[in-house]
C-alpha cells in the first residue's frame, strides 16, 4: 500500500511534464509570418490617411472637414489567425473596415462597431474559359473597438465554403469620415498574421 501512494506523485509529474510538452510545441509551431508597420504611403489611396509609429489613421483635423482613404498591400500567405487594433475617437456618420481578399476571387470585410458598411458588394472576374463571373463579398460587422483577433479559416469556411488550396493575396483598410459634427479620428495598428512555423 505505501509504495502506490509514493507512485501517485511520480505519475502526477509525469503527466504535467506531458502536458507542458504539448503546450510548448503547439505554442511554437504557430509564429507572425506577416506584419505591418505601415511605414510608407505607397499602398494609401486619398489625401486625408496618414501613417506614424506603426499605426494608419484618418484625420480630417475638424469636424466641419469631410474625407476618406483606403490603403492596399499586395501579399501572398496561407490563411492563419489574424490580430489587429483599432481605435475611433468622437466618431458619427463613418466607416472602418479590414478586408482579407482570396485567390479565388472571395472576400471577407471585417466592419468595426458602429460603422456603416462598404460599398463594394464583391468582385467580377473572368474565369478559366473566359465568362464573365460575379463573387460576393462577406461582412461580418460589428466588431468591437480595441483589439481584434479573428480566425481567417474559421471564418472562410462558416461564410465561404472549405478553405482548400486558398491563398490571401490582398489587404486592405478603408476610412470614411462623413459627419461635419464630429472629427472622427480613427487609427488601425499591430496589424499581424499569425500562421503555422
Amino acid at each position: 500500500m505505501p509504495s502506490g501512494k509514493k507512485a501517485i506523485p511520480g505519475l502526477i509529474f509525469l503527466l504535467f511534464a506531458v502536458l507542458m510538452i504539448l503546450y510548448f510545441q503547439t505554442a511554437t509551431d504557430e509564429k507572425i509570418i506577416y506584419e505591418e508597420n505601415f511605414e510608407d504611403r505607397s499602398g494609401i489611396e486619398g489625401g486625408f490617411l496618414g501613417c506614424e509609429d506603426s499605426t494608419l489613421y484618418l484625420d480630417t483635423q475638424n469636424p466641419a472637414r469631410t474625407g476618406e482613404g483606403v490603403w492596399n498591400k499586395n501579399i501572398s500567405l496561407s490563411p492563419g489567425k489574424i490580430s489587429w487594433n483599432w481605435e475611433g475617437q468622437d466618431t458619427d456618420n463613418f466607416s472602418l473596415w479590414l478586408k482579407i481578399s482570396f485567390s479565388d476571387h472571395k472576400s471577407i470585410y471585417y466592419v468595426a462597431a458602429g460603422s456603416r458598411n462598404p460599398q463594394s458588394e464583391g468582385e467580377f472576374y473572368r474565369d478559366e474559359e473566359n465568362r464573365r463571373r460575379f463573387s460576393p463579398s462577406v461582412v461580418i460587422s460589428g466588431i468591437p473597438m480595441g483589439l481584434v483577433e479573428r480566425d481567417i479559416i474559421a471564418d472562410y469556411t462558416g461564410y465561404c465554403g472549405p478553405a482548400e488550396n486558398i491563398k490571401i493575396v490582398k489587404m486592405s483598410a478603408g476610412f470614411v469620415d462623413n459627419s461635419t459634427d464630429h472629427t472622427n479620428l480613427l487609427k488601425i495598428s499591430d496589424l499581424k498574421i499569425h500562421g503555422k512555423a
